[in-house]
């Protein structure tokens, strides 16, 4: 099976073969035997070589949210085509991951922000993840507060890129 998944406006070429009770993934010309077990729907426990990855994944109306070690990927899937469309994301574009309850809330509108701060923290299944600034900017929007149920995809805080 082939798999095109796009994440941060590239296309990741994906080729998954299954051989006895394991999977073969091959990217980038290399080959990784991957074992996968369904810890409880959504929730995956990845064994590559000797590493051991624990994700979870969700699914928005057209993407798919992947947590790992903290880390969130939007992903979605891209058709096998003569060429790639993009869509210019506007500045500062952070949807939520996943449905769940707005905990802290750390910016307000004007403040400014460096590549990695956490701009806001969502609990969703006992579990914490952050919104996290992609770059250097400026806070225009944040379009929730405290104790707000906050829905897949929706918008989080919109940030402008502050030029360098």
């Amino acid at each position: 099976m082939f798999i095109n998944y796009e994440h941060n406006n590239h296309v990741y070429n994906v080729s998954i073969e299954r051989r006895d009770k394991h999977y073969f993934i091959t990217y980038d010309n290399t080959e990784y035997k991957v074992e996968v077990e369904e810890i409880k729907p959504g929730q995956l426990k990845i064994n590559i070589g000797d590493r051991i990855i624990k994700s979870v994944i969700t699914e928005g109306e057209k993407e798919k949210y992947v947590f790992v070690d903290g880390n969130v990927f939007k992903v979605k899937s891209v058709e096998l085509t003569g060429q790639i469309k993009t869509k210019k994301k506007e500045d500062g574009d952070l949807t939520s991951p996943i449905s769940g309850k707005v905990v802290s809330v750390k910016v307000k509108k004007g403040d400014s922000v460096k590549k990695g701060d956490v701009l806001m923290v969502i609990e969703a299944m006992k579990m914490e993840y952050l919104i996290r600034a992609p770059f250097n900017g400026k806070v225009e929007k944040v379009d929730f507060k405290e104790k707000d149920q906050i829905e897949i995809g929706q918008n989080t805080v919109e940030i402008k890129k502050r030029e360098a």
